[in-house]
């Protein structure tokens, strides 16, 4: 009796070992995948395979409480049934289930068997006959719950403390990106401070130094008009006027190049045929775009837009450039491309880093592709939200 005690028990044992190192083993899989700086919806998903494998013999949901007081079902594995829509709100989840306990408690809570639950029947025609659901806790604030379902009885009494690694790695992975939607949504106030801050600069120089030169002007020219005086005075004074009037023409040049009056007051469509009409390199030109977008979207289409076509007028050795815009759906898609030598270095290029910088600070994308003879093309994609936003910085989005 006691040798069969001792080979169960290290039986026993080793089983134990190595489902702790199978865990190992699938911690470190989800770890490498948030390392990788994986989208959270494909670690969501990646979260319910694995635990599903190490602890259910049923399901595995990643479920989020929103701030409305709903659920919403993030990602699922396992058995399929008529109320499971993944990425919609989980709804019709019995009152004292796991998704309202865990929701009341912030605690882990277990199901041992869904004939004792009222409301249960989905559940047990799904297959399954209990389940366990640990919370996931972002910032001590309950955002949202893994929950585990087993068709074979109830589950092991420790699913609950082995759970806890995984739901921690689902909080870093949200706490990751609420960080990143933070520091977005920083570099575009930033970004729009700045645009903002050159659009008075602009407006201040047209409103008031052009203006009071242009009064000026018109002084002088009346003296000079109705001065007795003739030869070198009175050319003199001519000569002042228009050398105020060129002026005139370096203030309203440098104020263009600050920030654009026409993108202002028509928009990205005129602004964008204005620079390629004064482009020293021929431009064919074709943008779709028919409504204003927020100001910073078409500021930064814009920037990108002059600073290339400077480029390709420097550097490009180009005969034509094309340039391509659309708004389509939320999104503002920029192609620029040019006929020159290719070759152009974004890590050389401080212009071409500055335009990445700014359009990734708008939430959006940039790319530059510029093989040596054949030409220059840059891409860049922003985001166009519902109200000229961009994407929240609240954890539960």
């Amino acid at each position: 009796m006691e040798v069969a005690g001792a080979a169960l028990a290290g039986a026993q044992a080793e089983q134990k070992l190595r489902e702790l190192a199978d865990t190992q083993v699938s911690l470190r899989r989800l770890a490498m995948l948030i390392a990788r700086g994986e989208p959270p919806e494909a670690v969501f998903v990646a979260v319910t395979k694995e635990v599903l494998r190490q602890f259910g013999h049923g399901i595995a949901s990643v479920i989020r409480y929103e701030f409305d007081g709903t659920t919403t079902l993030l990602a699922h594995e396992g058995t399929m049934g008529p109320h499971v829509r993944v990425g919609q709100l989980w709804a019709g989840h019995p009152p004292t289930g796991l998704t309202a306990t865990v929701l009341r408690s912030g605690r882990p809570a277990r199901t041992d068997d869904y004939h004792d639950i009222p409301g249960g029947e989905p559940y047990l025609c799904g297959g399954l006959r209990s389940a366990v659901a640990v919370p996931i806790h972002v910032k001590d604030r309950l955002w949202g719950m893994i929950a585990v379902g087993s068709g074979q009885g109830s589950l092991p009494p420790d699913t609950e403390q082995q759970m806890t690694e995984f739901t921690d790695l689902v909080a870093t992975v949200v706490a990751n990106a609420h960080s990143r939607a933070e520091l977005m949504a920083a570099r575009a106030r930033l970004v729009s401070a700045s645009d903002e801050a050159r659009r008075r600069i602009e407006s201040d120089l047209h409103d008031g130094a052009q203006q009071r030169l242009v009064s000026l002007i018109l002084r002088l020219r009346l003296v000079a008009e109705a001065s007795s005086e003739h030869g070198e005075i009175r050319t003199e004074i001519e000569d002042v006027a228009a050398e105020l009037a060129g002026v005139i023409d370096d203030l309203r040049e440098l104020s263009r190049g600050i920030h654009p009056a026409i993108l202002s007051k028509a928009g990205l469509r005129p602004a964008l045929r204005a620079l390629a009409r004064r482009s020293a390199v021929p431009v064919v030109i074709d943008v779709r775009v028919h409504n204003r977008l927020p100001e910073s979207v078409e500021m930064g289409a814009y920037c990108a837009v002059s600073e290339i076509l400077a480029n390709a007028a420097k550097h490009a050795r180009a005969s034509v450039v094309e340039v391509d815009a659309e708004a389509l759906g939320a999104t503002l898609r920029v192609r620029v491309r040019d006929d020159g030598i290719g070759g152009a270095d974004p890590v050389r290029g401080s212009g071409l880093v500055g335009l990445r910088d700014r359009i990734e600070a708008l939430g959006g994308t940039f790319s530059v592709h510029s093989p040596v003879g054949c030409g220059t093309t840059v891409s860049c994609e922003l985001p166009v939200m519902a109200g000229g936003g961009y994407p929240d910085a609240d954890p539960a989005e």
